[in-house]
């Protein structure tokens, strides 16, 4: 299930295969590195890593003199990206647990961020806030490189109040306007928010695999899942209410 919808999002079968397998749990909604352009020597900070997947991936970029730190407030991710960190023997990448909203780095850490599908679950009344984390953290020049999902249109009280659809990060989605909005509210100057046109939101539903939460609100293994949850909304269609979206910008 994981290595499906990764490749969907645009992911190399020699990207999944240069990571540990425990680290791709099927919880991509884009691709940011594509984005980010990492460079040797830089320091990566990811928002709502996971196991690690893409901090793994980054690692690799960046290379010996460079680092990267995955942030997550699920330890029992932590646990799991340490754990694969510590099989892989890679040593340029630390995990911590913390919000995003509210990060324990200095200022200027950063010459680059990424976070892949984590923001939408973020409560709205606290998205600012995380864009002016963000700012605060990049080094003069950095940049940063989201893939997330956005809501297309308003959505019915159905849709906000449905489980599934929040842990399959589709109801906590915000809109391009308000993203847009924030990050200049937050001291960027242009951003850039782009709906990736060739992706298909049904590949969490469609696509088969083990019955295990891989939704973005869980790790635990449940009857069902989430992904069997969403699975179980009969004709209901992701792509007619939201989409998957590239955001970038530079401090």
């Amino acid at each position: 299930y994981g290595n499906a919808v990764a490749q969907a999002f645009g992911y190399s079968t020699e990207d999944l295969s240069s990571i540990p397998v425990d680290a791709n749990l099927g919880l991509s909604c884009g691709n940011p590195l594509a984005l980010a352009n990492l460079k040797e020597g830089e320091t990566v900070v990811d928002l709502g890593c996971g196991a690690g997947f893409d901090c793994f991936l980054a690692a690799r970029k960046v290379g010996e003199q460079g680092r990267v730190i995955g942030v997550d407030m699920n330890e029992d991710m932590l646990t799991k990206a340490r754990r694969n960190a510590h099989a892989a023997n890679i040593q340029n990448t630390t995990f911590l647990s913390a919000k995003i909203s509210s990060i324990p780095l200095p200022p200027d850490t950063a010459d680059v961020i990424i976070s892949n599908c984590v923001i939408n679950l973020v409560p709205h009344s606290s998205k600012p806030q995380v864009f002016t984390e963000i700012h605060r953290l990049l080094k003069p020049g950095g940049r940063v490189a989201i893939s997330d999902i956005l809501a297309k249109r308003d959505f019915t009280e159905e849709i906000k109040s449905n489980v599934a659809l929040y842990c399959g990060c589709v109801s906590g989605a915000s809109k391009k306007e308000e993203y847009e909005g924030w990050m200049r509210e937050a001291g960027f100057g242009e951003v850039l928010v782009v709906r990736d046109e060739g992706v298909n939101l049904n590949v969490y539903t469609q696509t088969e695999g083990e019955k295990e939460s891989s939704g973005c609100c869980s790790t635990a293994k449940v009857d069902g899942g989430v992904v069997q949850d969403l699975k179980s909304l009969k004709g209901f269609d992701l792509n007619e209410w939201a989409g998957s979206y590239k955001i970038f910008a530079v401090k």
